[in-house]
Protein backbone atom coordinates (compact mmCIF):
# COMPACT_ATOMS: atom_id res chain seq x y z
CA UNK A 1 0.00 0.00 0.00
CA UNK A 2 1.53 3.73 -0.70
CA UNK A 3 0.77 6.16 1.86
CA UNK A 4 0.90 9.74 1.30
CA UNK A 5 3.50 10.96 2.96
CA UNK A 6 2.10 13.71 6.17
CA UNK A 7 2.36 16.95 4.46
CA UNK A 8 3.28 18.89 8.19
CA UNK A 9 6.45 16.35 7.97
CA UNK A 10 7.90 17.88 4.63
CA UNK A 11 8.75 14.63 1.86
CA UNK A 12 11.05 12.70 4.02
CA UNK A 13 9.76 9.25 3.19
CA UNK A 14 7.25 7.72 1.07
CA UNK A 15 6.89 3.97 1.39
CA UNK A 16 7.21 2.30 -1.69
CA UNK A 17 4.29 -0.46 -2.49
CA UNK A 18 4.90 -3.61 -0.32
CA UNK A 19 2.04 -5.64 -0.95
CA UNK A 20 0.65 -7.48 -3.42
CA UNK A 21 -2.31 -6.27 -5.51
CA UNK A 22 -5.00 -8.81 -3.28
CA UNK A 23 -3.45 -7.86 -0.10
CA UNK A 24 -4.01 -3.93 -0.47
CA UNK A 25 -7.07 -2.81 1.11
CA UNK A 26 -9.98 -0.68 -1.48
CA UNK A 27 -8.87 2.83 0.09
CA UNK A 28 -6.07 4.94 0.81
CA UNK A 29 -5.66 5.33 4.88
CA UNK A 30 -3.35 8.34 6.36
CA UNK A 31 -0.93 7.16 8.96
CA UNK A 32 -3.29 7.29 11.73
CA UNK A 33 -5.22 5.03 9.48
CA UNK A 34 -7.85 7.46 8.43
CA UNK A 35 -9.32 7.02 5.36
CA UNK A 36 -8.69 9.06 2.42
CA UNK A 37 -11.92 9.99 0.64
CA UNK A 38 -10.65 12.56 -1.91
CA UNK A 39 -7.86 10.40 -3.50
CA UNK A 40 -8.47 10.04 -7.20
CA UNK A 41 -10.23 6.89 -8.87
CA UNK A 42 -7.40 6.41 -10.91
CA UNK A 43 -3.76 7.57 -11.14
CA UNK A 44 -4.72 9.97 -14.42
CA UNK A 45 -7.57 11.62 -13.51
CA UNK A 46 -7.74 14.90 -11.52
CA UNK A 47 -9.18 14.07 -7.70
CA UNK A 48 -13.02 14.25 -7.72
CA UNK A 49 -13.22 16.80 -4.82
CA UNK A 50 -14.64 20.68 -4.44
CA UNK A 51 -11.19 21.95 -3.06
CA UNK A 52 -7.53 21.00 -3.84
CA UNK A 53 -6.17 18.26 -1.57
CA UNK A 54 -3.03 18.13 0.83
CA UNK A 55 -1.75 13.89 0.77
CA UNK A 56 1.78 15.12 -0.37
CA UNK A 57 3.01 12.14 -3.26
CA UNK A 58 3.59 8.42 -4.02
CA UNK A 59 5.70 6.64 -5.86
CA UNK A 60 3.78 5.82 -8.48
CA UNK A 61 2.92 9.79 -8.86
CA UNK A 62 6.76 10.46 -8.24
CA UNK A 63 7.34 7.61 -11.51
CA UNK A 64 4.65 9.26 -13.43
CA UNK A 65 5.99 12.44 -13.30
CA UNK A 66 9.79 11.11 -14.72
CA UNK A 67 8.01 9.07 -17.13
CA UNK A 68 6.49 12.07 -18.79
CA UNK A 69 9.57 14.04 -18.62
CA UNK A 70 11.47 11.15 -20.41
CA UNK A 71 15.09 12.04 -18.93
CA UNK A 72 17.72 9.71 -17.60
CA UNK A 73 19.34 12.74 -15.48
CA UNK A 74 18.67 15.99 -14.29
CA UNK A 75 21.02 18.95 -14.18
CA UNK A 76 20.14 19.92 -10.15
CA UNK A 77 20.97 21.74 -7.43
CA UNK A 78 21.76 20.62 -3.52
CA UNK A 79 20.13 24.46 -2.27
CA UNK A 80 20.41 27.61 -3.51
CA UNK A 81 24.01 27.82 -4.57
CA UNK A 82 23.62 27.42 -8.24
CA UNK A 83 27.42 27.34 -8.48
CA UNK A 84 27.28 24.54 -6.93
CA UNK A 85 25.64 22.83 -10.04
CA UNK A 86 28.40 23.12 -12.14
CA UNK A 87 31.84 21.53 -12.50
CA UNK A 88 35.18 23.02 -13.38
CA UNK A 89 37.68 21.64 -15.59
CA UNK A 90 40.81 22.68 -13.25
CA UNK A 91 43.12 22.06 -16.84
CA UNK A 92 40.81 24.03 -19.64
CA UNK A 93 38.99 26.32 -16.97
CA UNK A 94 35.46 25.47 -18.79
CA UNK A 95 32.71 24.63 -16.84
CA UNK A 96 29.95 22.05 -17.13
CA UNK A 97 26.65 21.46 -15.66
CA UNK A 98 26.33 18.82 -12.97
CA UNK A 99 23.90 16.45 -13.62
CA UNK A 100 22.50 13.86 -11.11
CA UNK A 101 21.21 9.99 -12.53
CA UNK A 102 17.45 10.00 -12.17
CA UNK A 103 16.49 6.99 -8.86
CA UNK A 104 19.99 8.22 -7.22
CA UNK A 105 20.19 8.95 -3.93
CA UNK A 106 21.94 12.48 -5.21
CA UNK A 107 19.02 13.65 -6.90
CA UNK A 108 16.81 12.99 -4.01
CA UNK A 109 18.80 15.13 -1.90
CA UNK A 110 18.50 17.97 -4.50
CA UNK A 111 15.69 21.14 -3.80
CA UNK A 112 16.34 22.55 -7.29
CA UNK A 113 16.51 21.06 -10.58
CA UNK A 114 16.16 22.34 -14.36
CA UNK A 115 13.54 20.44 -15.60
CA UNK A 116 12.64 22.70 -18.93
CA UNK A 117 14.88 23.37 -21.96
CA UNK A 118 14.40 25.90 -24.90
CA UNK A 119 14.52 23.16 -27.25
CA UNK A 120 12.25 20.80 -25.23
CA UNK A 121 9.58 21.52 -22.37
CA UNK A 122 7.48 18.91 -20.79
CA UNK A 123 6.14 20.99 -17.85
CA UNK A 124 4.80 24.47 -17.09
CA UNK A 125 6.08 25.63 -13.97
CA UNK A 126 4.15 28.96 -12.50
CA UNK A 127 6.68 30.65 -9.58
CA UNK A 128 4.02 32.31 -7.13
CA UNK A 129 5.89 34.77 -4.80
CA UNK A 130 2.68 36.11 -3.24
CA UNK A 131 3.07 34.90 0.70
CA UNK A 132 0.22 34.84 3.29
CA UNK A 133 2.80 34.19 6.06
CA UNK A 134 0.68 30.90 7.09
CA UNK A 135 3.32 28.30 7.67
CA UNK A 136 2.51 24.54 7.49
CA UNK A 137 3.36 23.76 3.73
CA UNK A 138 -0.08 22.80 3.16
CA UNK A 139 -2.47 24.01 0.47
CA UNK A 140 -4.68 25.64 2.20
CA UNK A 141 -1.59 27.87 3.75
CA UNK A 142 -1.76 29.09 -0.02
CA UNK A 143 -2.32 33.67 -0.52
CA UNK A 144 -6.08 33.66 -0.17
CA UNK A 145 -6.41 34.96 -3.74
CA UNK A 146 -4.10 32.00 -5.33
CA UNK A 147 -5.69 29.51 -3.45
CA UNK A 148 -9.20 30.82 -4.94
CA UNK A 149 -7.46 30.77 -8.57
CA UNK A 150 -5.86 27.17 -8.09
CA UNK A 151 -10.06 26.13 -6.78
CA UNK A 152 -11.59 27.46 -9.96
CA UNK A 153 -9.18 25.86 -12.22
CA UNK A 154 -9.58 22.53 -10.38
CA UNK A 155 -13.28 22.52 -10.45
CA UNK A 156 -12.40 23.01 -14.42
CA UNK A 157 -10.49 20.01 -14.72
CA UNK A 158 -7.41 22.27 -15.17
CA UNK A 159 -5.56 22.22 -11.93
CA UNK A 160 -2.03 21.62 -11.41
CA UNK A 161 -0.57 18.38 -11.48
CA UNK A 162 1.88 18.98 -8.32
CA UNK A 163 2.17 21.98 -5.81
CA UNK A 164 5.18 23.08 -4.05
CA UNK A 165 4.16 25.28 -0.89
CA UNK A 166 6.56 26.83 1.12
CA UNK A 167 6.35 25.59 4.77
CA UNK A 168 7.51 28.85 6.26
CA UNK A 169 5.20 31.62 4.59
CA UNK A 170 3.10 30.14 2.21
CA UNK A 171 4.84 31.03 -1.18
CA UNK A 172 4.70 28.40 -4.11
CA UNK A 173 5.03 26.38 -7.35
CA UNK A 174 2.70 25.12 -9.50
CA UNK A 175 3.70 22.64 -12.28
CA UNK A 176 1.22 21.44 -14.99
CA UNK A 177 1.92 18.02 -17.29
CA UNK A 178 1.80 19.27 -20.72
CA UNK A 179 2.29 17.81 -24.29
CA UNK A 180 6.07 18.36 -24.88
CA UNK A 181 6.72 21.44 -26.95
CA UNK A 182 9.70 21.49 -28.98
CA UNK A 183 11.96 24.08 -31.23
CA UNK A 184 14.91 24.05 -33.52
CA UNK A 185 17.93 25.59 -31.74
CA UNK A 186 18.53 29.13 -31.46
CA UNK A 187 14.77 29.16 -32.26
CA UNK A 188 10.92 29.07 -31.70
CA UNK A 189 8.25 27.43 -33.28
CA UNK A 190 4.63 27.86 -32.58
CA UNK A 191 4.25 25.65 -29.76
CA UNK A 192 6.82 27.07 -27.43
CA UNK A 193 4.91 30.44 -28.06
CA UNK A 194 1.90 28.91 -27.56
CA UNK A 195 3.48 27.66 -24.04
CA UNK A 196 4.85 31.29 -23.30
CA UNK A 197 0.86 32.58 -23.83
CA UNK A 198 -0.14 30.32 -21.67
CA UNK A 199 2.98 31.13 -19.04
CA UNK A 200 1.82 34.71 -19.54
CA UNK A 201 -2.06 33.95 -18.83
CA UNK A 202 -1.23 32.10 -15.97
CA UNK A 203 1.07 34.90 -14.16
CA UNK A 204 -1.65 36.99 -14.57
CA UNK A 205 -4.38 34.76 -13.21
CA UNK A 206 -2.34 33.20 -10.17
CA UNK A 207 -0.15 36.22 -9.54
CA UNK A 208 3.27 34.78 -10.59
CA UNK A 209 6.70 36.31 -10.43
CA UNK A 210 6.91 37.29 -14.53
CA UNK A 211 11.16 37.53 -14.25
CA UNK A 212 11.22 33.81 -13.27
CA UNK A 213 13.93 32.43 -15.18
CA UNK A 214 12.38 29.27 -16.12
CA UNK A 215 15.69 27.37 -15.65
CA UNK A 216 16.44 26.53 -11.88
CA UNK A 217 12.67 25.43 -10.44
CA UNK A 218 11.85 23.62 -7.01
CA UNK A 219 12.45 19.61 -7.63
CA UNK A 220 9.24 18.21 -6.63
CA UNK A 221 10.38 14.64 -5.62
CA UNK A 222 13.05 16.10 -3.04
CA UNK A 223 13.27 14.40 0.07
CA UNK A 224 15.06 15.41 3.11
CA UNK A 225 14.83 16.65 6.54
CA UNK A 226 15.62 20.47 5.57
CA UNK A 227 12.76 21.95 7.17
CA UNK A 228 12.48 25.10 5.04
CA UNK A 229 12.19 22.71 1.61
CA UNK A 230 8.83 22.96 0.16
CA UNK A 231 6.22 20.43 0.87
CA UNK A 232 4.94 19.00 -2.63
CA UNK A 233 1.63 17.82 -3.16
CA UNK A 234 0.55 15.76 -6.32
CA UNK A 235 -2.95 16.58 -7.45
CA UNK A 236 -3.28 14.30 -10.59
CA UNK A 237 -0.99 12.68 -13.19
CA UNK A 238 -3.23 14.06 -16.05
CA UNK A 239 -1.88 15.74 -19.35
CA UNK A 240 -3.52 19.05 -20.25
CA UNK A 241 -3.69 20.70 -23.25
CA UNK A 242 -2.33 24.26 -23.49
CA UNK A 243 -5.21 25.38 -26.00
CA UNK A 244 -7.27 24.57 -23.36
CA UNK A 245 -5.63 25.98 -20.25
CA UNK A 246 -5.40 29.57 -22.13
CA UNK A 247 -9.22 29.41 -23.08
CA UNK A 248 -10.11 28.77 -19.61
CA UNK A 249 -7.68 30.77 -17.96
CA UNK A 250 -8.60 33.58 -20.43
CA UNK A 251 -12.50 33.02 -19.70
CA UNK A 252 -11.55 33.65 -15.59
CA UNK A 253 -9.75 36.32 -16.24
CA UNK A 254 -12.14 39.15 -18.18
CA UNK A 255 -9.91 42.18 -17.18
CA UNK A 256 -7.41 40.53 -19.58
CA UNK A 257 -7.46 43.09 -22.58
CA UNK A 258 -5.55 41.07 -25.12
CA UNK A 259 -8.24 38.82 -24.91
CA UNK A 260 -10.69 41.52 -26.05
CA UNK A 261 -10.80 41.78 -29.62
CA UNK A 262 -10.30 44.77 -30.79
CA UNK A 263 -13.16 46.55 -32.63
CA UNK A 264 -11.58 48.60 -35.97
CA UNK A 265 -12.54 51.92 -36.30
CA UNK A 266 -14.52 53.85 -38.22
CA UNK A 267 -13.00 57.15 -39.75
CA UNK A 268 -15.09 59.85 -42.08
CA UNK A 269 -12.48 60.70 -44.06
CA UNK A 270 -8.56 60.44 -44.15
CA UNK A 271 -8.06 63.42 -42.39
CA UNK A 272 -10.29 62.13 -39.01
CA UNK A 273 -7.96 59.10 -39.39
CA UNK A 274 -4.36 60.94 -39.43
CA UNK A 275 -5.61 63.12 -36.67
CA UNK A 276 -6.63 59.87 -34.50
CA UNK A 277 -3.07 58.64 -35.43
CA UNK A 278 -1.93 61.87 -34.22
CA UNK A 279 -3.47 62.30 -30.78
CA UNK A 280 -2.52 58.60 -29.46
CA UNK A 281 0.78 59.72 -30.63
CA UNK A 282 0.83 62.35 -28.32
CA UNK A 283 -1.00 60.49 -25.66
CA UNK A 284 1.50 57.72 -25.70
CA UNK A 285 3.86 60.10 -25.46
CA UNK A 286 2.50 61.82 -22.66
CA UNK A 287 2.23 58.46 -20.72
CA UNK A 288 5.56 57.26 -21.25
CA UNK A 289 6.90 61.04 -19.81
CA UNK A 290 4.90 60.60 -16.88
CA UNK A 291 6.12 57.08 -15.93
CA UNK A 292 9.82 58.59 -16.60
CA UNK A 293 8.37 60.95 -13.72
CA UNK A 294 7.68 58.15 -11.84
CA UNK A 295 10.24 57.41 -9.36
CA UNK A 296 10.56 61.29 -7.95
CA UNK A 297 7.15 62.42 -7.83
CA UNK A 298 6.86 61.70 -4.15
CA UNK A 299 9.80 63.72 -3.96
CA UNK A 300 8.73 66.27 -5.66
CA UNK A 301 4.86 66.71 -3.72
CA UNK A 302 5.44 64.71 -0.63
CA UNK A 303 2.36 66.13 1.19
CA UNK A 304 0.10 65.17 -1.60
CA UNK A 305 1.73 61.56 -1.90
CA UNK A 306 0.38 61.00 1.20
CA UNK A 307 4.32 59.81 2.29
CA UNK A 308 5.47 59.15 5.88
CA UNK A 309 8.90 59.75 6.24
CA UNK A 310 9.78 59.31 2.58
CA UNK A 311 7.93 56.37 2.07
CA UNK A 312 4.67 55.98 0.20
CA UNK A 313 2.47 53.95 2.49
CA UNK A 314 -0.23 51.91 0.77
CA UNK A 315 -3.50 50.98 2.97
CA UNK A 316 -5.35 48.05 3.04
CA UNK A 317 -7.95 50.01 5.07
CA UNK A 318 -7.79 53.01 7.83
CA UNK A 319 -5.69 51.10 9.88
CA UNK A 320 -3.71 48.32 8.36
CA UNK A 321 -0.98 49.25 5.96
CA UNK A 322 -0.07 46.63 3.21
CA UNK A 323 3.67 46.33 4.41
CA UNK A 324 5.13 43.88 2.09
CA UNK A 325 3.58 45.95 -1.19
CA UNK A 326 4.65 48.93 0.19
CA UNK A 327 8.13 47.91 1.15
CA UNK A 328 8.10 46.09 -2.91
CA UNK A 329 7.21 49.48 -3.94
CA UNK A 330 9.75 51.55 -2.15
CA UNK A 331 12.52 49.46 -3.27
CA UNK A 332 11.62 49.67 -6.98
CA UNK A 333 10.99 53.08 -6.88
CA UNK A 334 14.87 53.71 -4.85
CA UNK A 335 16.10 51.32 -7.95
CA UNK A 336 14.71 53.64 -10.49
CA UNK A 337 16.16 56.89 -9.07
CA UNK A 338 19.55 54.84 -8.83
CA UNK A 339 19.52 53.97 -12.59
CA UNK A 340 18.59 57.60 -13.43
CA UNK A 341 21.67 58.95 -11.21
CA UNK A 342 23.59 56.31 -12.72
CA UNK A 343 24.50 54.43 -9.85
CA UNK A 344 24.82 50.72 -9.53
CA UNK A 345 21.44 48.38 -8.72
CA UNK A 346 23.48 46.79 -5.71
CA UNK A 347 21.46 44.20 -3.54
CA UNK A 348 22.50 45.74 -0.67
CA UNK A 349 21.13 48.94 -1.59
CA UNK A 350 17.82 47.78 -2.63
CA UNK A 351 17.13 45.43 0.11
CA UNK A 352 17.67 48.47 2.39
CA UNK A 353 15.48 50.42 0.79
CA UNK A 354 12.95 47.54 1.25
CA UNK A 355 13.64 47.11 4.78
CA UNK A 356 13.08 50.59 5.77
CA UNK A 357 9.80 50.62 3.93
CA UNK A 358 8.54 47.95 5.68
CA UNK A 359 9.80 49.45 9.50
CA UNK A 360 8.00 52.30 8.57
CA UNK A 361 4.74 50.33 7.51
CA UNK A 362 5.24 48.39 10.74
CA UNK A 363 5.46 51.09 12.65
CA UNK A 364 2.37 53.26 11.25
CA UNK A 365 0.05 50.33 9.95
CA UNK A 366 0.68 47.17 11.84
CA UNK A 367 -3.16 46.87 13.49
CA UNK A 368 -1.45 44.28 16.35
CA UNK A 369 0.60 42.18 14.14
CA UNK A 370 4.10 40.93 14.59
CA UNK A 371 7.05 41.92 12.01
CA UNK A 372 6.98 39.12 9.51
CA UNK A 373 9.53 40.79 7.56
CA UNK A 374 10.60 37.76 5.03
CA UNK A 375 14.01 36.05 5.47
CA UNK A 376 17.05 37.23 3.94
CA UNK A 377 17.18 34.49 0.94
CA UNK A 378 13.35 36.63 -0.54
CA UNK A 379 15.12 39.56 0.12
CA UNK A 380 17.63 38.68 -2.32
CA UNK A 381 15.55 37.22 -4.87
CA UNK A 382 13.21 40.50 -4.79
CA UNK A 383 16.33 42.89 -5.16
CA UNK A 384 16.46 40.19 -8.95
CA UNK A 385 13.16 41.07 -9.37
CA UNK A 386 13.42 45.21 -9.12
CA UNK A 387 16.33 44.65 -11.27
CA UNK A 388 14.51 43.21 -14.09
CA UNK A 389 11.85 45.58 -13.83
CA UNK A 390 14.17 48.46 -13.71
CA UNK A 391 16.19 47.18 -16.66
CA UNK A 392 13.23 46.85 -18.37
CA UNK A 393 11.79 49.90 -17.75
CA UNK A 394 8.49 48.68 -15.74
CA UNK A 395 7.97 51.26 -13.06
CA UNK A 396 3.96 49.27 -12.29
CA UNK A 397 4.58 45.12 -12.61
CA UNK A 398 0.79 44.93 -12.77
CA UNK A 399 1.14 46.83 -16.03
CA UNK A 400 2.93 46.15 -19.09
CA UNK A 401 4.36 49.76 -19.10
CA UNK A 402 3.56 50.16 -22.48
CA UNK A 403 1.31 51.51 -24.57
CA UNK A 404 -0.35 50.70 -28.30
CA UNK A 405 -2.11 52.71 -30.89
CA UNK A 406 -5.43 51.95 -31.41
CA UNK A 407 -4.54 51.65 -35.01
CA UNK A 408 -5.15 48.44 -36.77
CA UNK A 409 -2.95 47.09 -39.74
CA UNK A 410 -5.12 48.42 -42.21
CA UNK A 411 -5.22 51.84 -40.18
CA UNK A 412 -1.35 51.90 -40.41
CA UNK A 413 -1.10 51.00 -43.88
CA UNK A 414 -3.95 53.64 -44.79
CA UNK A 415 -2.20 56.17 -43.22
CA UNK A 416 1.38 54.81 -44.76
CA UNK A 417 -0.68 55.21 -48.15
CA UNK A 418 -1.64 58.78 -47.36
CA UNK A 419 1.77 59.81 -46.51
CA UNK A 420 3.06 58.86 -50.02
CA UNK A 421 0.23 60.39 -51.54
CA UNK A 422 0.26 63.67 -49.55
CA UNK A 423 3.84 63.40 -50.55
CA UNK A 424 3.19 63.12 -54.14
CA UNK A 425 0.27 65.99 -54.10
CA UNK A 426 2.87 68.19 -52.58
CA UNK A 427 5.75 67.58 -54.77
CA UNK A 428 3.39 68.79 -57.42
CA UNK A 429 2.71 71.43 -56.05
CA UNK A 430 5.80 73.34 -56.36
CA UNK A 431 5.30 73.28 -60.22
CA UNK A 432 2.27 74.34 -60.18
CA UNK A 433 1.60 78.34 -60.91
CA UNK A 434 -1.70 78.18 -59.32
CA UNK A 435 0.11 77.81 -55.94
CA UNK A 436 2.48 80.10 -56.20
CA UNK A 437 1.75 81.75 -52.48
CA UNK A 438 2.17 77.87 -51.28
CA UNK A 439 5.36 77.74 -52.65
CA UNK A 440 6.91 81.58 -51.15
CA UNK A 441 5.38 80.43 -47.90
CA UNK A 442 7.52 76.61 -48.51
CA UNK A 443 10.57 78.83 -48.88
CA UNK A 444 10.34 81.94 -47.14
CA UNK A 445 11.76 79.57 -43.79
CA UNK A 446 14.24 77.98 -46.35
CA UNK A 447 16.05 81.41 -47.89
CA UNK A 448 16.12 82.62 -44.00
CA UNK A 449 18.09 79.40 -43.34
CA UNK A 450 20.15 79.54 -46.09
CA UNK A 451 21.29 83.40 -45.51
CA UNK A 452 22.01 82.90 -42.21
CA UNK A 453 24.32 79.96 -43.21
CA UNK A 454 25.64 82.37 -45.77
CA UNK A 455 26.29 84.90 -43.15
CA UNK A 456 28.18 82.01 -40.66
CA UNK A 457 30.50 81.11 -43.65
CA UNK A 458 31.40 84.56 -44.23
CA UNK A 459 32.24 85.00 -40.85
CA UNK A 460 34.45 81.69 -40.39
CA UNK A 461 35.86 82.68 -43.64
CA UNK A 462 37.09 86.28 -42.43
CA UNK A 463 38.23 84.86 -39.11
CA UNK A 464 40.63 82.62 -41.18
CA UNK A 465 41.95 85.65 -43.61
CA UNK A 466 42.30 87.58 -40.03
CA UNK A 467 44.52 84.92 -38.54
CA UNK A 468 46.67 84.49 -41.38
CA UNK A 469 47.52 87.91 -42.18
CA UNK A 470 48.37 88.63 -38.78
CA UNK A 471 50.47 85.93 -38.82
CA UNK A 472 52.10 86.98 -41.88
CA UNK A 473 52.46 90.90 -40.47
CA UNK A 474 54.15 89.61 -37.84
CA UNK A 475 56.44 86.64 -38.85
CA UNK A 476 56.12 86.18 -42.32
CA UNK A 477 54.81 82.73 -42.09
CA UNK A 478 51.44 81.31 -43.06
CA UNK A 479 49.60 79.17 -40.21
CA UNK A 480 49.35 75.91 -40.78
CA UNK A 481 45.72 73.97 -41.44
CA UNK A 482 46.02 72.45 -37.88
CA UNK A 483 46.47 75.46 -36.32
CA UNK A 484 44.04 77.44 -38.16
CA UNK A 485 41.48 74.16 -36.82
CA UNK A 486 42.39 74.59 -33.57
CA UNK A 487 42.23 78.64 -33.34
CA UNK A 488 38.33 78.41 -35.01
CA UNK A 489 37.65 75.27 -34.35
CA UNK A 490 36.57 74.04 -37.59
CA UNK A 491 36.74 70.78 -39.55
CA UNK A 492 39.93 70.61 -41.54
CA UNK A 493 37.36 70.12 -44.78
CA UNK A 494 35.33 73.52 -43.63
CA UNK A 495 39.09 75.25 -43.11
CA UNK A 496 40.05 73.89 -46.63
CA UNK A 497 37.31 74.87 -48.47
CA UNK A 498 37.98 78.59 -47.37
CA UNK A 499 41.26 78.80 -47.87
CA UNK A 500 40.78 77.81 -51.56
CA UNK A 501 38.15 80.48 -51.91
CA UNK A 502 40.50 82.52 -50.41
CA UNK A 503 43.55 81.70 -52.53
CA UNK A 504 41.27 82.03 -56.11
CA UNK A 505 40.34 86.02 -55.04
CA UNK A 506 44.05 86.42 -54.29
CA UNK A 507 43.92 87.61 -50.81
CA UNK A 508 46.17 84.72 -49.41
CA UNK A 509 50.03 85.44 -49.52
CA UNK A 510 52.03 83.25 -52.37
Amino acid sequence: MTIPPDPTAGNTATPSFTTSPSQRPQAWTERDGTPITSAPADLFSAPRTEHLISNGWTDVQAAALLDHLGREAFHASVDRDFSKAWRKDPTTGESTPRFYTVGSPALTRCQYAVMTHPQRSAVLIIDIDKPSHTPGGTVEALHPETHAALTALHQRELSPAWIGINPLNGKAQVLWMIDPVYAAKGHTSPNTRLLNVATTELNTLLGGDRAFAHQFSRWPLHRSNDPTAYHWHCQHSQIIRLADLIHEVRTMNPQNPRRQARKPEQYASGRDRINAAQAARKSAQTLRELEAELPTTAELAPAASGMIDGVRIIWINQHRAARDETAFRHALATAHRLRAQGQPLKDAKIIDAYERAYNVAQAVGADYREPAIPPMRDRLTMARRVRGYVIQGITNPNTSGKTRSNQTSSGRKALATMGRRGGQQAAKRWHDPAHKDYQEAARKPLEEANRRRKAEGSNSRARILSLISQQYAETGTVPTRPELMEETGLSRATVTRHMSALRRAGLLPE
